[in-house]
């Protein structure tokens, strides 16, 4: 019940932003999950979901929160919660939480939220604390100068290891940015067509950064650390997952992964290590209830607790899939079936080819990670990934054929084929206890 009632949270934030602050709507809630929790599961289940929906009540707004008029704001100061990134020509993108604004008469007002700065060749890190010159233009903040305040050690650090990776993966071209976008999520191209081609697609989130990735690189740590003892090597991939996560400037969908990864080695319950990811990924970053990374995130992973299991069931009685194709295909259609209503509302199309393609895509991906971790160190490696690139390449254009829609047919069909899925799971199980129940009579 607490994947439902988290998932449904997240929904009311994005298309109806201001309903977490009605307390008509939010005590009810909190009621709820709170009858909900003690009953099906346990007071520690109840006391971290209502920690939560405080979390997400006090939590800073989407919308920034300005104490004077935007049109007459000539400054913003802050901390960089992103990477600038060139979108386009000269023109950088980044993200900042807001202290304070200045105005045209050169006064002081305070200021919280988070706001999209597109500045003119400015390259900003993620933790630098800055002043940015410009006038809004809608929600967007256009700035024509940007002054450095104060950046950290670690900040300093970081920027250290993007620069020398962004270094090695030049020669590569395209190949090389999206080994680049894959291991710090950012890159150096401001319209990079493979993004387009995966949007397309309904691939959007085997190149978007997220717990799928962290996995990949520990299954690759485990196996080239195989030889250590296992408690030498869960530390070592623990720590190297912590410095990956670093790296990606706590990206919000690879901070809970880290999160969860953590926390179900402590506690071994999937409910409770799901809880203690949103409440710390919100109560430490409370602008990534607004991210969609992270919201992308939770829903999926929520979708594939309730529903994977029964579906990869239900698969398997219908047709002989090698269990690691099935469990994909149940995993991918679970993700999309309750992030269906968000990936319409921001792409505007649903393609229901990603049930499919999903899983040899998610593999591509898997093979393109490590062979980018390897050309850092080995650049006589570069040919191989960029064959590689060619192949991801031609898959994405090729599961982009398939047909997309923008209406409810979808949505239906997938629905339809995920109860038929379920019905089949339970009619064999109770077909199978009844058949056996005979077979104990006789004997």
């Amino acid at each position: 019940m607490s994947y439902v009632l988290v998932t449904l949270f997240l929904y009311l934030d994005h298309f109806v932003p201001a309903s977490l602050s009605r307390p008509l709507v939010v005590l009810p809630l909190i009621g709820l999950g709170m009858l909900l929790m003690i009953r099906s599961e346990g007071v520690s289940q109840m006391l971290l979901m209502t920690a939560l929906l405080f979390i997400l009540i006090g939590r800073s707004p989407g919308v920034p929160d300005i104490s004077t008029e935007n049109s007459s704001v000539t400054a913003i100061h802050g901390r960089a919660v992103q990477d600038s990134m060139i979108r386009k020509g000269r023109h950088y993108g980044f993200r900042i939480v807001m202290d304070a604004v200045m105005d045209k008469e050169g006064s002081l007002f305070s200021a919280s939220g988070s706001v999209f700065v597109i500045s003119d060749g400015a390259e900003v890190y993620y933790g630098d604390e800055i002043t940015v010159y410009g006038a809004f233009s809608g929600p967007v903040f256009y700035s024509h100068a940007v002054r450095h305040t104060e950046r950290t050690e670690l900040s300093e650090l970081r920027a250290v290891m993007v620069a020398w990776i962004r270094e090695r993966m030049r020669n590569a071209g395209e190949a090389g940015e999206l080994g680049l976008r894959l291991l710090t999520g950012y890159g150096e191209m401001g319209v990079f067509p493979l993004t387009a081609s995966a949007t397309g697609a309904g691939l959007a989130h085997v190149l978007a950064l997220s717990g799928m990735h962290l996995s990949i690189l520990a299954s690759f740590l485990s196996i080239i650390l195989s030889p250590l003892q296992e408690r030498t090597r869960k530390r070592f991939i623990n720590v190297f997952l912590f410095l990956f996560t670093y790296l990606s400037a706590w990206r919000p969908s690879l901070f809970r992964a880290l999160v969860f990864r953590y926390a179900y080695a402590s506690v071994r319950d999937r409910d409770t290590a799901f809880m203690l990811s949103a409440l710390i990924l919100f109560a430490l970053f409370p602008y990534s209830v607004s991210d969609l990374g992270a919201v992308y995130s939770f829903i999926s992973l929520a979708g594939i607790f309730l529903l994977s299991e029964p579906l990869e069931r239900g698969l398997s009685h219908m047709l002989p899939l090698p269990r690691s194709l099935s469990s994909s295909i149940s995993a991918s259609a679970s993700a999309l079936l309750f992030s269906a209503p968000l990936t319409l509302s921001v792409f505007g199309y649903y393609q229901t080819g990603a049930v499919l393609t999903s899983f040899p895509a998610s593999l591509i991906i898997s093979l393109y990670m490590v062979m980018t971790v390897l050309v850092l160190f080995l650049p006589f490696l570069t040919p191989f990934l960029s064959l590689l690139y060619d192949i991801t390449e031609y898959v994405f254009r090729v599961s982009s054929s398939f047909p997309s829609s923008s209406d409810a047919a979808p949505y239906l069909m997938l629905l339809a084929s995920v109860i038929l899925l379920i019905a089949i799971d339970i009619l064999y199980r109770l077909f199978s206890g009844h058949v056996e129940s005979e077979l104990q009579q006789h004997q």
